[in-house]
């Protein structure tokens, strides 16, 4: 780091700074600038973005991995400072400030500090176990530093695409997708009145920064440079997420707002993923099909983590006895739930019923209280005798078939079943199968059999994959997920701005 020579007489002469003295109040004027005050402020521009890489660090270190970084107090907009090629920088909060050291000098100053490369488009700051392209912001936001990563976002892409979809062996249609998309995502969230416009991680895109850049998701980048994807000429919301289990979710069905680009579609090519090589977990066809299997202990489990972890929406049912799912749709235009099916069979309302009563939780919620991969699962009972309604629905009974009726079609004739018969039969999918009529009891547990990862809305990335790989393009793939193929001419991918 260097200092302008006035700091560095200051401390020579053990004068230090004065308490609350602001790094603008002493200007650098590094060599070369021929004494001139550098005015300098955050990266701005219809294509910088600004990702959050971490929030409220009681200290932060960071290195120029390469090139030199000018240092700008933004309280006063003006350059104190050089972090050179090697040197490390660690900062920590001084009250509403920040303090920051290198090569042995300490500064004292406002609540806002800018890394900036010297040469445009070049230099790499190390910070944490990454390093990163772009301007690097740190900031004091109440008594922690917020470390803030300003580029523009082809370079920004160039750390996502790899994260997204870093597979070496996907068609680079499939990437050049993901690029187009990501682009997309980052560009609709940018937000000039919030502090960042996005995180590094799930919550947004993962970001990896130019420590995970890879040649080919770099070639997918720069081969749909500039490109994002419009519907009635306004940027969508790129949702995506791994694969949607065969069907993809319309957005109201998952969140509280429909979009008319987030529509419920086949992805028939999901199950691409089983026909790739498998990892020891069985990734990647995992990210298809799975089940998990819940004790009726297990489940009271994770309701009482719910209740911890959502205190203002807790779920008081007592003793839990039995859940039970619907696949309802809710209505576009008004938010409510209804009694029709939807399109993928995600449950959207979850019902939990207990010795103190019946509680429901919907749509995202559901796949958040049992932590699965989606909400796109059937629920199989172990124990009791089980009714399955008209949209997968599976309800244990209170009673054994012994002491229970069928209704007609008409619900007006009750109607004894089997009678005569100390048994009664279902059909399997094994064959016809012959169940004592007295069979009864409480559930014990559950068996989730479910297929798909993440929310199901708009891209499935395995789907796209196994598109690709049948020879499908970028656009044509994009039109199938979010114009969910209609080819009217409201989709269209183009040059952003």
């Amino acid at each position: 780091m260097r200092l302008c020579p006035a700091l560095a007489l200051a401390l020579c002469l053990g004068l230090g700074w004065r308490l609350g003295l602001g790094l603008s109040a002493l200007v650098c004027r590094p060599a070369g600038l021929g004494g001139r005050i550098l005015a300098a402020e955050l990266p701005q521009g219809p294509n910088i973005v600004r990702i959050a890489l971490d929030l409220g660090q009681a200290a932060v270190s960071l290195t120029a991995r390469e090139g030199a970084y000018s240092i700008t107090d933004l309280s006063g907009g003006q350059e104190i400072g050089e972090l050179a090629a090697g040197q490390q920088l660690s900062v920590s909060p001084s009250g509403s400030g920040l303090r920051a050291a290198a090569g042995g000098n300490t500064l004292t100053g406002g609540a806002r500090l800018l890394l900036t490369p010297r040469t445009e488009g070049a230099g790499l700051l190390a910070y944490g176990s990454r390093v990163y392209r772009g301007s690097l912001l740190l900031e004091n936001s109440g008594g922690g530093i917020n470390v803030i990563n300003a580029l523009d976002v082809e370079l920004y892409l160039l750390g996502v695409v790899p994260m997204e979809m870093g597979i070496s062996t996907a068609p680079s249609e499939a990437l050049k997708t993901q690029a187009v998309i990501s682009r997309t995502y980052a560009l609709k969230h940018k937000n000039s009145a919030a502090a960042y416009d996005l995180t590094d991680g799930g919550n947004d895109q993962v970001y990896g920064g130019y420590s995970n850049e890879r040649p080919y998701t770099t070639a997918a980048v720069e081969a749909t440079a500039g490109q994002a994807i419009y519907y009635d000429g306004q940027l969508i919301e790129a949702f995506f997420s791994a694969n949607a289990g065969g069907y993809t979710e319309s957005a109201e069905n998952v969140w509280n707002s429909a979009l008319p680009y987030a529509k419920a579609t086949p992805s028939p090519e999901d199950n691409t993923a089983q026909r790739w090589p498998q990892d020891s977990s069985g990734y990647p066809g995992s990210s298809y099909h799975w089940q998990v299997r819940y004790t009726i202990a297990d489940l009271e489990t994770r309701i009482a983590r719910w209740n911890r972890d959502n205190p203002n929406i807790p779920i008081n049912i007592g003793q839990l006895r039995q859940i039970r799912g619907y696949a309802y749709a809710y209505n576009p235009a008004t938010g409510a739930i209804t009694d029709q099916p939807n399109a993928s069979g995600r449950i959207t309302r979850l019902e939990l019923v207990g010795s103190g009563g019946t509680q429901a939780v919907h749509r995202e919620s559901v796949r958040t209280l049992l932590g699965l991969r989606s909400s796109l699962f059937t629920i199989t009972p172990e124990g009791g005798v089980i009714a399955y309604n008209g949209v997968g629905g599976a309800a244990p009974m209170s009673r054994s078939i012994r002491d229970s009726v069928a209704l007609g079609a008409a619900a007006a004739q009750a109607m004894p079943i089997n009678p005569g018969r100390d048994s009664f039969f279902v059909m399997t999918a094994a064959g016809l199968k012959e169940m004592s009529k007295d069979a009864a009891g409480a559930v014990t547990a559950y068996t989730l059999d479910g297929y798909g990862y993440g929310h199901g809305v708009g891209l499935s990335q395995w789907g796209a994959i196994g598109m690709a790989e049948k020879g499908m393009t970028y656009g044509q793939i994009i039109e199938h997920y979010y114009n969910q193929g209609k080819n009217d001419g409201r989709l269209a991918v183009r040059a952003a701005g």
